[in-house]
């Protein structure tokens, strides 16, 4: 493959990289052991994992200067790696329940990379109950995106129980060993190209209402108030999980009349309004959310981040569920129709402009000392729908593990697989206390909109 210039979006997750923001997005993937399997499967796994040393990008890239404050970072290609570095093998005291998982990933999850190594690591984990046994990886989000590295996670699972010719995440397949490389790299330190001139001045009048208008009208850039959720960040993290059946999730949006996403949304604009008057908090305007969008086509393979954002209202500042949902439904609507009017190959360069003002604040060391440009992030992350296997090991749960920042100290993201949408709360531990009570209230929350919309 080669070197690999980072596009402007992926150099600014490296620059926001400190000790108080690793940069780093994971997934905890839950297992059980497979039919049959002795307590020796898991060490077998770990020995299978570190003994396989064939690599493919984005695995085996590493920084060529290590540091992140660099103006045209570039990937290395490195095969000469310390497995025993990159997989750990870890074990809860049996039998180890969700809380002490979450403790367990906390504390791994505050733990930044080494640039000075392929910007990934993996965590092998036993002593589960339920005769399960849990597998945590990291990787750089200046490497991928959640809709990427979600298909790197993928590439390493298979749909059958037995298949013998499965490989470690980070191996090359077979049909990648042909002389036309599979993943596309790009070369330039450049935006997504325009159009034409209509294009640029579309951007720029998006960019500029999204960052300078304010009022009920328009979520932008100003809209975000000022909260306990918004202020700097310390490196200890906390974790916590929440998983519902997607049926459930499926039938109250139809029944609303409004989409999977609008629900996940008024969920946690829900809990949020929960969590921030208990701590007599509540402001009076609604908190906004900062929406990642994926642009990734249809069967692309290339590993990238390629997305837009949004913003959209939560809805906080509405006492009633129902209202509350509506609120969402019209801001969603009308942020994706604005989304929608821009030319094809126009969302990327909006995707990247709409950070601007955002990292501004962090680089300049502003972010969480001055009114934020959104409150949370929210972000909600499609997966397959039937059941992987890791060498006989059936997948149960994939939650999302992501990435609280200056000014924004709490992330929901979302994971649909296999029937089931899971949720990881991830926030600094210091700036958001007993966070786990959001992942409880989650249900309460879907509780009571079933009783509104499915009476």
């Amino acid at each position: 493959m080669g070197d690999r210039k980072l596009s402007i979006l992926d150099t600014s997750f490296l620059q926001l990289e400190s000790a108080q923001t690793p940069m780093h997005v994971a997934g905890l993937l839950i297992f059980d052991l497979p039919e049959g399997a002795g307590k020796e499967f898991v060490s077998e796994l770990v020995a299978r994992f570190r003994g396989c040393k064939v690599f493919r990008p984005p695995w085996n890239y590493c920084l060529q200067r290590p540091g992140r404050l660099q103006f045209k970072p570039v990937l290395k290609e490195n095969f000469d790696i310390d497995m025993e570095y990159h997989v750990r093998h870890l074990a809860l005291p049996f039998p180890g329940g969700e809380r002490e998982l979450g403790q367990l990933i906390s504390r791994i999850h505050s733990q930044r990379l080494d640039f000075r190594r392929p910007l990934w690591e993996l965590h092998v984990i036993e002593g589960l109950e339920n005769n399960r046994f849990a597998v945590y990886i990291k990787i750089h989000h200046c490497l991928a995106d959640g809709v990427s590295a979600t298909k790197l996670l993928f590439e390493g699972l298979s749909a059958s129980a037995n298949d013998p010719a499965q490989m470690p995440f980070w191996a090359a397949a077979k049909k990648e060993r042909s002389k036309k490389p599979v993943l596309k790299e790009r070369s330039k330190l450049t935006l997504p190209k325009i159009p034409n001139l209509d294009g640029a001045i579309d951007i720029a009048k998006e960019a500029g209402r999204t960052w300078f208008s304010s009022g009920d009208e328009l979520v932008s850039l100003r809209s975000a108030p000022m909260t306990m959720l918004n202020q700097r960040i310390h490196g200890q993290r906390r974790f916590a999980t929440f998983a519902v059946e997607m049926a459930r999730i499926k039938n109250l949006a139809k029944a609303a009349e409004c989409s999977l996403n609008d629900i996940v949304l008024a969920l946690c604009g829900t809990v949020l309004r929960e969590y921030l008057e208990t701590h007599d908090a509540l402001p009076r305007e609604s908190l906004t959310t900062n929406i990642p969008v994926s642009l990734h086509k249809p069967g692309t393979r290339e590993i990238k981040n390629d997305i837009a954002l949004i913003l959209a209202t939560l809805g906080t500042n509405i006492a009633d569920d129902q209202s509350r949902l509506e609120a969402i439904m019209d801001s969603t609507n009308d942020a994706k129709e604005r989304l929608r009017a821009l030319p094809d190959g126009a969302q990327g360069v909006f995707g990247s402009l709409a950070l601007v003002p955002y990292t501004a604040t962090v680089l300049f060391g502003l972010a969480g000392r001055i009114r934020p440009t959104f409150n949370i992030v929210v972000s909600n992350v499609p997966g397959p729908n039937e059941t992987r296997y890791l060498f006989g090991a059936p997948l149960r749960h994939l939650y999302p593990v992501s990435i609280p920042t200056h000014g924004s100290a709490i992330n929901f993201t979302c994971f649909s697989y296999d029937g089931v949408l899971n949720f990881g709360l991830t926030a600094c531990r210091d700036t958001v206390p007993h966070m786990q009570q959001m992942a409880v209230g989650l249900g309460d929350a879907l509780e009571r909109y079933e009783a509104i919309y499915l009476k």
